[in-house]
């Protein structure tokens, strides 16, 4: 079996082969991972070269520089969002501190919470609820459902 060299891949990859040793070279590389290596190796160098020619030779400086610029952005964005976010909401404590709406609250949630406490009692009383007796009968049926399932 003949194996290839990078500079044959790199022909290769140029196109600068005739079609019957392209052919040939194909099959080659579909049952050799030495020359399937060599192809790579060759490629991977062809691909360095062109990238270099097309990008500028201070592109990763100017990506990296761009990349710190919008993180600066961001970051002042989220501070005039915070800053912006703890002024309404002060803003809205002093209004409902000027209204009185936390001295009505203080004042007001005793007798609104007893009020609830005798609503639930009365309720309780009512509705004559054991929920030990509850448990007992949701027991009982699961039960029976069981022993229809068995038969």
């Amino acid at each position: 079996m003949k194996h290839y060299d990078i500079e044959s891949w790199a022909l290769y990859r140029n196109n600068r082969i005739d079609e019957n040793q392209r052919r040939l070279m194909e099959n080659h590389l579909a049952v050799c991972d030495s020359c399937l290596k060599s192809y790579l190796a060759a490629a991977a160098k062809y691909e360095i070269r062109l990238g270099e020619l097309l990008l500028p030779p201070d592109f990763n400086v100017a990506v990296n520089e761009s990349i710190k610029i919008k993180k600066q952005q961001a970051a002042r964005r989220r501070r005039s969002r915070s800053l912006a976010n703890y002024t309404v909401a002060a803003a809205i404590t002093l209004a409902l501190m000027s209204g009185g709406i936390f001295d009505l609250c203080t004042r007001e949630l005793p007798d609104i919470l007893a009020s609830t406490q005798h609503l639930s009692r009365a309720i309780e009383q009512t509705a004559h609820w054991d929920t030990g007796q509850l448990l007992e009968t949701a027991r009982a049926q699961l039960e029976k459902l069981r022993e229809n399932k068995e038969e």
